[in-house]
C-alpha cells in the first residue's frame, strides 16, 4: 500500500461526521450536517458535511475538502501529520508509510522499532521474573508506583550485567548493525556494552504509543552516574517532537480540555497514580514547538508546573514566551503557573494527603502575580535598576499577549506589585513597545542580505510550514509574482488546491512532493531561523521581498539608462525610464515605512 492507497483506506474508514463531530456540534439537517464554521466568525450555520460526497464546504469563507484536510486545517498541522494521526484513528500503523526517504531508511526504522519493542519485553522480564525484581520492585514501591500504575507506563528494569541487552538481542536475530544503530547497545574496543545497566526503565512513546526510545533512571543513589540517561537521537527518536506521558494523557486532555505540563518522568507519574491524567512533561530540555502543537488545539487551559528552582523559573519564563510568541494560545486559552512551598511536584505528592486538580488550582497563580511572588527580593529591593530590569522582563512577556483585555489587567497587577501608577506603567510600556518595534533590525538585517530569489524560496517554505500565512501572501502578492519557478508552480498548485471543492489523492501526493522539495531546498536558508514565523514576521518578510524585487529593478533600469546613453541616447525612452524609477523609489519608501524598516538600508541603491 503506497501513501496513495493508505489515504484511501483512511477515508473508507472513518465517517467524515464523526471525525468533525469530536471538533465541532453537528446538527443533522435532511441528508447533510450542518454547523457554525469553526474557520471563521459567523453567526448563522453555513458549515455543511456531506456524508454521500465525503467531504465538508464552507458557503461562507469557502473552505472545503475531506476528512484529512479539515483535521489539518483545525489543527493546524500538516497534512502528513494529519494523515498520521486519522492512520492509527482508523486502526492503521502509519510509521511504515512515513519513516525515512529511501527504502535503506524505511527498513532501518522498521528495525529500530522491532528492536525496541523487544527490549522492552526483555526488561519487562527483568523487572517481575528475574533475579534481579526484588531491588528493583522495591525502588519503584519506594516512589509510591504501584503494578496498577507500571503497566499503564510499562516500567521495566535493565539488569547490572554489561551486554545482557545485546544478546538478548542478537538471540532474536537482530543484527549488529541494527542493534547499534537503536543506540541501546554501544560497540566498544572491549566488545558491546549495554546503554541501561541497573536501571528502571520506562518507555517513551509517541503519540500513537509506539516505543521510540527509553529512559533510565539510577536505584544506587551511591553510583555517581548520571541520574536520568535517555537513548540518544535515532531516525525514530527525535526529542523534540516527543511529550512524555501525552499518549497515556490524551485522552483526558482532550476531554478536560486541560494539560499540566511539568518537568520530569516522575512528575508525569507521581501526578497520573493520584488521578490527574491530563499531565505531559518535555524530554529533558526546554518545551519545543513541535511539542506544543500536539497541544495547542486540545486544550483551553494551560498549568505550568515546574521545579521551585531558579532553573525552573527560567523555563517557566522561557515556554510562556515560546506560547505567546508563536500564537500557540488563543485570546480565550487561560494559561495559570503552579507554585507549592515544595522543590517539584514529585514532592508536592509525597507531601500532600489531598491531590486533585482542585488542589493545584489552589495553588496556581496568573503570570504576574506569579513573578511577583518568585522575583519578591527584586520587586522589594528598592534598587531602582533591580526594580526596571524586572519591569522590562515582564513587559517581554505582556507584549505577547493577544487579548487587549488581559494585558491591560496585567500592567495593572504589574503597577500595584511595583508600587508606581497604572499611568506611569502604561508609558514605560508604550516606550517599552515602541523600542521593540525599532528592535526587529536584527531579523531585518539578516533577511535583507539575501537576494530575492533566496526571500522567494523562504516565502515558500514557511507557507509549507503553516498554510494559514497564505491568506496573508494572497493579501500582497499573486504566485504569478515570483521569479523562481519551483516557488511560483508551488504557490499556484496551493492556491487551486486550498479552494477546490473536493481534493483527490493525486493532488495530496503532488502538494506532498512539492513540499519536500521546497524543504529540501530551503533546508540551509531556514537553518537560523527555524520551522515557524509568526504573522508580524511573515508580514515583515513580504515587505522585505518587494522592497529587495523594487531595488533589483531600480538597478536594472539604471544599467538600461546607461546603456542607452552609451550606444544610441533616446530621450524619450530615457524619460519613461526615469519615471518608472521614480515611482519605483516612492513605492519602496512607501513599504518601509509602512513595516517600520525605513531605518535600515534594505534595498537601498
Amino acid at each position: 500500500m503506497n501513501i496513495k492507497d493508505l489515504v484511501n483506506e483512511i477515508k473508507n474508514r472513518l465517517i467524515i461526521e464523526e471525525v468533525i463531530g469530536s471538533y465541532i456540534h453537528l446538527k443533522k439537517v435532511g441528508r447533510n450536517y450542518v454547523a457554525l464554521c469553526p474557520f471563521h466568525h459567523e453567526k448563522t450555520p453555513s458549515f455543511t458535511v456531506s456524508p454521500e460526497k465525503n467531504f465538508f464546504h464552507c458557503f461562507g469563507c469557502g473552505k472545503s475538502g475531506d476528512v484529512i484536510t479539515f483535521v489539518a486545517e483545525i489543527e493546524k498541522i500538516s497534512f502528513i501529520e494529519a494523515v498520521k494521526k486519522l492512520a492509527v484513528k482508523a486502526g492503521i500503523d502509519p510509521s511504515p508509510y512515513f519513516s525515512g526517504e529511501t527504502p535503506k531508511e524505511k527498513s532501518l526504522i522498521s528495525s529500530i522499532q522491532s528492536i525496541n519493542t523487544e527490549a522492552m519485553k526483555f526488561f519487562k522480564y527483568c523487572l517481575l521474573k528475574s533475579k534481579y525484581s526484588k531491588d528493583a520492585i522495591r525502588y519503584l514501591k519506594s516512589r509510591g508506583i504501584n503494578s496498577e500504575i507500571a503497566k499503564v507506563f510499562k516500567f521495566g528494569f535493565a539488569p547490572p550485567g554489561g551486554s545482557m541487552l545485546y544478546k538478548y538481542l542478537k538471540s532474536r536475530y537482530f543484527t549488529d548493525e541494527s542493534i547499534f544503530e537503536s543506540r541501546l547497545v554501544t560497540k566498544t574496543s572491549k566488545g558491546p556494552i549495554d546503554l541501561f545497566r541497573n536501571r528502571i526503565i520506562i518507555p517513551i512513546m509517541d503519540q500513537y504509543g509506539i516505543i521510540v526510545g527509553f529512559a533510565g533512571r539510577k536505584i544506587d543513589d551511591s553510583d555517581n552516574s548520571p541520574k536520568y540517561i535517555n537513548t540518544p537521537e535515532t531516525p525514530l527518536f527525535k526529542k523534540r517532537n516527543i511529550l512524555f506521558g501525552f499518549y497515556q494523557a490524551k485522552e483526558s486532555i482532550i476531554e478536560t480540555k486541560r494539560v499540566y505540563i511539568v518537568e520530569g518522568y516522575f512528575d508525569v507519574i507521581s501526578l497520573y497514580s493520584r488521578g490527574i491524567k491530563n499531565v505531559v512533561a518535555p524530554m529533558g530540555t526546554a518545551l519545543t514547538l513541535e511539542q506544543m502543537r500536539l497541544l495547542s488545539n486540545k486544550v483551553n487551559e494551560i498549568y505550568l508546573f515546574f521545579d521551585n528552582d531558579s532553573a525552573g523559573i527560567k523555563a517557566t519564563e522561557r515556554t510562556l514566551q515560546l506560547i505567546l510568541s508563536n500564537n500557540l494560545a488563543s485570546s480565550a486559552m487561560r494559561i495559570k503557573i503552579i507554585h507549592t512551598p515544595f522543590k517539584d511536584p514529585d514532592e508536592f505528592i509525597k507531601n500532600s494527603q489531598e491531590v486533585s486538580e482542585e488542589t493545584l488550582q489552589k495553588y496556581s497563580y496568573d503570570m504576574i502575580d506569579f513573578f511577583l511572588k518568585v522575583r519578591h527580593g527584586e520587586v522589594k529591593s528598592g534598587d531602582s535598576s533591580t526594580i526596571m530590569r524586572f519591569i522590562l522582563s515582564m513587559f517581554d512577556i505582556i507584549s505577547l499577549v493577544s487579548n487587549v483585555y488581559e494585558k491591560e489587567e496585567m500592567l495593572r497587577k504589574l503597577s500595584e506589585g511595583v508600587g508606581v501608577s497604572i499611568e506611569v506603567m502604561r508609558g514605560e510600556f508604550e516606550k517599552y513597545q515602541s523600542k521593540k518595534f525599532v528592535s526587529r533590525d536584527v531579523f531585518i538585517s539578516n533577511f535583507g542580505k539575501l537576494v530575492s530569489g533566496e526571500l522567494e524560496l523562504l516565502i515558500a517554505y514557511f507557507v509549507s510550514k503553516n498554510h494559514s500565512l497564505f491568506d496573508t501572501l494572497l493579501s500582497e502578492l499573486n504566485p504569478d509574482d515570483f521569479k523562481d519557478e519551483l516557488v511560483r508552480y508551488y504557490l499556484s498548485f496551493l492556491e487551486e488546491y486550498l479552494f477546490k471543492e473536493e481534493v483527490s489523492e493525486g493532488d495530496l501526493n503532488e502538494l506532498y512532493i512539492l513540499e519536500s522539495e521546497i524543504e529540501s531546498r530551503a533546508t540551509e536558508l531556514s537553518r537560523n531561523v527555524g520551522t515557524s514565523i509568526s504573522n508580524e514576521e511573515f508580514d515583515t518578510l513580504l515587505a522585505l521581498y518587494k522592497v529587495k524585487r523594487i531595488s533589483e529593478r531600480k538597478k536594472e533600469i539604471q544599467k538600461i539608462i546607461e546603456n542607452v546613453m552609451k550606444s544610441n541616447p533616446d530621450q524619450e525612452l530615457i524619460d519613461e525610464l526615469l519615471e518608472e524609477k521614480q515611482a519605483l523609489a516612492i513605492e519602496e519608501k512607501k513599504i518601509k515605512e509602512g513595516r517600520g524598516i525605513n531605518y535600515l538600508s534594505i534595498g537601498g541603491d
